[in-house]
């Protein structure tokens, strides 16, 4: 299938802000060092002209298809349907299967686009950080297939959990740095991979999500909306029309992003974003930047919604590395401060039990990111109850990864 193109339905203004009319509320922006100026507007300005170049779009579109394998498929799982009560009562649930995608989740569609638009600009080197490591990984793949040299930042503490990830990104020759600065996580180590860059003009950054200072919230959700648009080609052809609702998990908000963009003005989807609720909301042990009250603020170089302590960034806790962030990416934060998008929570707890109904009930091991996101889409769906509503969950990631965290779950839990 050809790729269908990109259009720009929501844009920030041309300082980098999307902003909430009735508020106020500027979400975005560029709050970095003066030094990093320069390396921001060599990458802003390459973007605009790549996507224009209709050979770069080209090959990137083919490779998409050939390397990447975005044309996973969108299929009806009975499964699911009949635990969240059956097509009588609540219509039909859709998986959109992004974990089938080489390298195993959403991640490595901005992640291929982002170093083959460094290629195109003349970079030879990439900068990263990453999480639950998919990030990394996935950057790792495109670095060997397009010949440049990485560096991978991550926290200590990520590094420990999902330690074949980073095992695979070492054999496809990143050099891994972890960062052991405050809560060793997603946080210090794209602060760390933000002063390399600003110290490495001849590197690109390349971000994990749409956060960041502008252009990277723009820039990483135009590249990963191929997955929506194939989506919502794949979906008509499917069942004849969009979904009712098409639900995604969200830590930073490049998954929900990638599928949900295409649908911002699609008025008959309603569009929902689930976040850990960590230990539960209640104990303050959360990365549910949205469901937990987060507020406006500044950091890695944006505006938007965080968690605050105070007057300083609250840690985030969640057992899933690739949500463990006390922020959420600026046009996320203005989706859902115009009401747009309707945000959820699922707990640890509830997205372990998910996994292991998944791996026994529905025959897949899904990344325990995606747990989240089914929990709470089952419960949400029981709740709409209406027989003739189409549902899509965007099932994001692989669960490789996660088994033998899953195993020591499993032990505890006999």
């Amino acid at each position: 299938m050809k790729i269908p193109p990109f259009k720009e339905i929501n844009p920030p203004t041309k300082d980098g802000f999307w902003i909430n009319k009735k508020t106020k509320e500027r979400f975005g922006g560029q709050y970095i060092s003066p030094l990093l100026v320069p390396n921001l507007k060599r990458v802003e300005k390459g973007f605009f002209k790549a996507i224009k170049d209709k050979k770069f779009m080209t090959e990137l579109n083919e490779e998409l298809l050939s390397f990447i394998g975005v044309n996973t498929p969108v299929h009806f799982s009975p499964e699911l349907t009949k635990l969240a009560g059956g097509e009588k009562k609540i219509g039909k649930i859709y998986l959109k299967r992004t974990d089938l995608h080489t390298n195993h989740s959403h991640k490595p569609v901005s992640a291929y686009s982002s170093c083959k638009l460094a290629k195109y600009l003349g970079f030879k080197k990439i900068l990263t950080e990453t999480g639950a490591f998919q990030n990394g990984r996935a950057v790792a793949s495109a670095c060997a297939a397009l010949g440049l040299d990485l560096d991978i930042y991550v926290g200590a503490k990520d590094a420990k959990k999902l330690a074949i990830n980073k095992d695979i990104s070492a054999l496809h020759g990143a050099n891994i740095i972890e960062v052991h600065d405050s809560t060793k996580s997603l946080l210090p180590a794209m602060a760390a991979a933000l002063r390399a860059f600003q110290s490495e003009p001849d590197s690109m950054y390349v971000v994990g999500s749409v956060a960041g200072p502008m252009p990277y919230p723009l820039l990483v959700r135009t590249f990963a909306s191929v997955i929506g648009r194939i989506t919502k080609k794949q979906f008509k052809d499917l069942v004849g029309k969009d979904p009712s609702t098409i639900f995604c998990v969200c830590g930073g908000g490049s998954n929900m992003l990638s599928i949900q963009y295409p649908y911002l003005r699609t008025k008959n989807t309603k569009l929902y974003a689930v976040e850990s609720a960590g230990k539960g909301l209640k104990t303050g042990k959360h990365g549910a930047t949205i469901g937990g009250g987060g507020k406006m603020g500044i950091l890695l170089g944006m505006q938007s919604k965080v968690l605050l302590a105070g007057e300083n960034i609250a840690e985030s806790f969640t057992e899933a590395s690739g949500l463990d962030f006390s922020s959420i990416g600026p046009e996320v934060a203005y989706l859902q401060s115009i009401g747009r998008i309707k945000f959820l929570t699922a707990t640890d707890l509830e997205a372990k039990k998910t996994f292991m109904m998944m791996a026994r009930k529905v025959g897949l091991i899904c990344a325990i990111e995606a747990c989240y996101v089914i929990h709470a889409a089952i419960k949400e769906i029981r709740k709409i109850g209406k027989p003739k509503q189409n549902h899509l969950i965007h099932l994001c990631g692989a669960g490789e990864p996660n088994v033998a965290q899953m195993m020591e779950h499993m032990k505890k839990n006999k």
